[in-house]
């Protein structure tokens, strides 16, 4: 399906053409896997000192921000053509996501997540394993040095994202 190519990248290959798979969402209208991406971490507490002597606690003239690292769950679909090219996707797929840094990059936001797996999540078998077979499941990724901000593209337009 044309739609579904250079939505998302994993490393420098694209995830539909590569492995048959998308994120997906489990309704119609959802936008799960952009409110778990988009959502800030949680921050750093400051380091602050309590005196007994004093009132409330002291901090430091300059405060800087910082995040935690987080947690992401995404959800997946891979789409094939036959149970051959569905194995042999899954397997290139699950090989991949288990052999270290993850990049993941949203061309819709122009932005790139560097992510580890965590663990793999819900699995479901959409269709029977005959005809084009659609499977679905969720990944829970690991970030630990969380970038939030978003870029806009080169020309600056921040429309065209």
């Amino acid at each position: 399906m044309e739609v579904l190519k250079d939505l998302l990248k994993i490393g420098a290959d694209d995830a539909y053409d590569m492995y048959g798979v998308f994120l997906t969402e489990r309704e119609a209208g959802g936008h799960s896997n952009y409110d778990a991406l988009l959502m800030p971490p949680k921050m750093k507490p400051y380091t602050a000192v309590n005196y007994r002597d004093e009132d409330g606690e002291r901090l430091p003239e300059e405060l800087i921000p910082r995040y935690e690292a987080r947690d992401v769950t995404l959800h997946f679909a891979l789409l094939a053509d036959s149970k051959a090219e569905w194995i042999e996707r899954y397997d290139a797929f699950l090989e991949r996501m288990k052999a270290g840094w993850v990049e993941l990059t949203l061309t819709e936001l122009n932005k790139t997540y560097r992510l580890y797996v965590k663990e793999f999540g819900s699995y479901e078998q959409l269709t029977p394993l005959n005809g084009k077979i659609v499977s679905r499941f969720s990944i829970n990724f690991r970030e630990p040095q969380p970038d939030v901000t978003l870029k806009t593209k080169q020309d600056g337009n921040i429309d065209n994202i």
